[in-house]
């Protein structure tokens, strides 16, 4: 039995875990008569496999090129495979093979941040177990939640051109709380995750014929919202009521006009949120700290709505 831990706020604190700002989603619980809870992305992807016919799943097949037409598409798999389709939504990533076969005014953009994911075998104290809690520092910046009474998801970015090795990662947060290193420590270092940080800067057009993008294909976005994915299942949702209703390339040119707007915003104000968490200068952290404690809470609660609120057919 899967028991999500439920969230009630997400806290953006100091490194040394004071809080700046809080934003409660118990509030947006109440409003949309849903649950803010944390769970792990690949129990997340089981649950919705085991409602799908596993018929429709094929494994093992990687897309080296497409093939795009009025009528039809077909794919070519990297091992020697072809199939023609009606309708192809490419929906494999920021380093697309779709999308890049199909536009060529693609752009990945680095933050010149490194990030470290893991989950941690350790209990959380009793006061953090129902937050998802960010720490700020200058230049680096560290979060955690629980996903189960034993197990925390954390993940630590820093600003740097020069490779850290995950050995190196306690000494990078010595000045945080202590509870960053008990949380980095008792992680197995196999089970360390290390990636750049990096976006696509908004495209010109999320399709071509029959075929259309969708999730990071279309919009990667840097993880400082937490957006990648729920903009992706936005899509989803929305792109499957307009197949529903109208013809392929009908539905396809509504969604991108109804999603658009609002996947570009987000792409822009995570990348400025980035930014702003990674300030250097001591000086000019302490003044974005002071920043950060005097926002109103209603403002916070309006800005997420923003990101809630699901756009009308």
């Amino acid at each position: 039995m899967i028991c999500p831990c439920p969230l009630s706020s997400i806290n953006i604190n100091t490194a040394e875990l004071h809080r700046l700002n809080t934003i409660e989603t118990s509030y947006f619980d109440h409003k949309y008569a849903v649950n803010c809870v944390a769970i792990q992305r690949g129990v997340l992807q089981q649950l919705l496999i085991e409602t799908l016919n596993t018929q429709c799943i094929q494994l093992n097949k990687k897309v080296v090129d497409v093939n795009w037409g009025s009528c039809q598409s077909s794919l070519t798999f990297s091992d020697g495979t072809f199939l023609d389709f009606d309708a192809v939504i490419g929906a494999d990533g920021i380093h697309s093979v779709v999308r890049n076969t199909l536009f060529d005014d693609s752009l990945i953009r680095h933050a010149q941040q490194t990030c470290w994911r893991g989950i941690s075998s350790i209990q959380l104290p009793q006061e953090y177990q129902h937050q998802l809690n960010e720490l700020w520092g200058a230049g680096t910046r560290f979060g955690f939640v629980r996903l189960t009474p034993n197990e925390v998801y954390w993940y630590g970015l820093h600003s740097s051109h020069l490779p850290i090795t995950s050995r190196d990662l306690i000494h990078c947060f010595k000045k945080f709380h202590p509870i960053v290193s008990d949380i980095i420590s008792q992680t197995p270092t196999d089970n360390v995750f290390q990636s750049d940080v990096c976006d696509l800067r908004p495209i010109a057009s999320w399709s071509r014929d029959t075929v259309c993008l969708l999730g990071d294909a279309a919009h990667a976005t840097t993880p400082n919202m937490g957006q990648g994915a729920c903009q992706a299942i936005e899509d989803a949702y929305t792109l499957s009521y307009y197949l529903s209703q109208y013809p392929i390339m009908t539905a396809f040119a509504k969604y991108e006009c109804l999603r658009k707007n609002k996947t570009v915003k987000v792409v822009k104000l995570s990348w400025q949120l980035g930014n702003i968490s990674h300030i250097k200068n001591p000086a000019l952290a302490t003044i974005r700290n002071a920043a950060m404690r005097a926002i109103p809470n209603t403002y916070n609660l309006n800005q997420v709505n923003k990101i809630y609120k699901l756009a009308s057919f």
